[in-house]
């Protein structure tokens, strides 16, 4: 079961693309998500203590222009619990845990698709430990007054 209540906040400058991983986002039940197009947006959204982020999913191309490492920028965010970097110049998906705050951060080499996605969230918001157990119509106990 997901939780629904995780704040999702997309930063990509084409259109289609916020659309696109909004929509696999959406097909994994996750609908409080948010778009920004300039990283100017995503700085003044992320700038105070107010809004915090469960997840932050961001192409890196976007903080060029302005030299700006996000990694690095994340982390100076605590308000920004994990983050996917995608258009990145890493070859593959790399997976960053930073143990103290229990943060995920990764990277991909293109766009990110619902198999990866989906294997992102599973780790952010993995399902309850006895959601997949099924209650055997054996092993129901009948009640009789």
């Amino acid at each position: 079961m997901t939780n629904k209540a995780l704040r999702i906040l997309i930063a990509d400058e084409r259109h289609e693309q916020l659309l696109h991983i909004e929509k696999l986002l959406n097909r994994l039940d996750y609908y409080r998500i948010a778009p920004v197009r300039t990283f100017d947006e995503l700085a003044l959204l992320t700038s105070g203590p107010q809004l915090s982020l469960d997840l932050l999913i961001v192409n890196k191309a976007l903080a060029l222009p302005y030299g700006i490492d996000l990694q690095q920028f994340c982390r100076a965010r605590p308000q920004i619990r994990h983050a996917l970097f995608y258009d990145s110049l890493q070859p593959s998906f790399e997976l960053l845990l930073h143990s103290p705050q229990q943060q995920v951060h990764a990277c991909l080499a293109d766009t990110p698709d619902a198999d990866s996605l989906s294997l992102l969230m599973s780790i952010i918001d993995p399902p309850a430990q006895w959601a997949s157990l099924k209650v055997l119509p054996w092993l129901r106990v009948s009640v009789r007054a």
